[in-house]
């Protein structure tokens, strides 16, 4: 039975054959020692070298050698390694790599070193895993998306609805307003409502408020359903009202959130000047 290999660690299974040197004769066999009491000793003529062997750093192998077919009884094969500070060797015949480079494994009979199987071993470091790309705050990449697709509608006149509205200066974004926005968006999607109104009964303003910002002047749009930025403020650009919010001259800043659920995306925009 092949032993167990350690917990978690990665096992392959590299099975060479020592074939022991004797039997009753034969062309080419070589004569089978005997011991006084007549017993057939295991005496194996020098093998050659094992195909190399690449291991990673950390991640041990078994090494399996069988001796005249069959697995080697206790104590039957020495194990040893050319270089234990590239790679250790149990009696097992399980090797860790403990460090980059090149080493030899040998598994020889104990009763006659001259029989062996040579293991060449070459030990890399593992690759380095790829750096995760940071995590963004909720609704991060979505604000700069919909900052500029604001700002650039608001770059060029255009009508909403009955009413005209000249350019107006771009905004910019506001963490302040954007906690107020994020927090109203993941408030929607996690309680799956749809309203300016929060469940508590705060409206957009007291949210404004609440999270700091002292303004003079608010709007909100909120949206839900779109997949992107640029279908949200599609969507907006065509209704009045969210229209009228975009390309109000009197907003300075904007904050905007996003959140999902199994209901689909919820967006919001707050509007703001102090």
């Amino acid at each position: 039975m092949l032993p167990h290999p350690l917990r978690g660690a990665s096992v392959a299974l590299l099975i060479l054959t020592l074939s022991a040197c004797g039997g009753t004769g034969g062309t080419g066999s070589a004569p089978t020692p005997t011991d006084p009491a007549g017993n057939v000793s295991d005496t194996l003529s020098p093998q050659g070298v094992a195909s190399p062997v690449t291991l990673t750093l950390g991640q041990p192998t078994q090494l399996t050698v069988t001796v005249g077919g069959r697995a080697p009884a206790p104590g039957q094969l020495v194990w040893t390694t050319s270089n234990a500070a590239v790679a250790t060797v149990t009696q097992a015949g399980l090797v860790t790599p403990v460090g980059s480079g090149n080493a030899t494994v040998r598994a020889a009979l104990s009763s006659n070193a001259a029989a062996f199987i040579d293991f060449p071993l070459t030990v890399r470091a593992a690759a380095p895993a790829p750096t995760p790309a940071p995590t963004p705050a909720p609704g991060t990449g979505f604000a700069q998306q919909v900052l500029d697709l604001v700002n650039a509608a608001r770059a060029q006149g255009r009508t909403c609805g009955a009413t005209a509205y000249a350019a107006a200066p771009a905004l910019t974004l506001n963490a302040q307003l954007g906690q107020a926005a994020q927090g109203h968006a993941a408030d929607m999607a996690a309680q799956n409502y749809f309203s300016h109104t929060s469940k508590d009964g705060r409206t957009a303003g007291q949210r404004i408020a609440a999270a700091g910002y002292a303004y003079r002047t608010w709007g909100e749009n909120i949206a839900a359903g779109q997949v992107t930025a640029a279908q949200v403020m599609d969507g907006w650009l065509k209704s009045e009202g969210h229209c009228k919010n975009i390309m109000n001259a009197g907003f300075r800043e904007l904050g905007v959130g996003y959140a999902t659920s199994t209901s689909g995306p919820y967006w919001v925009q707050d509007f703001g000047a102090r």
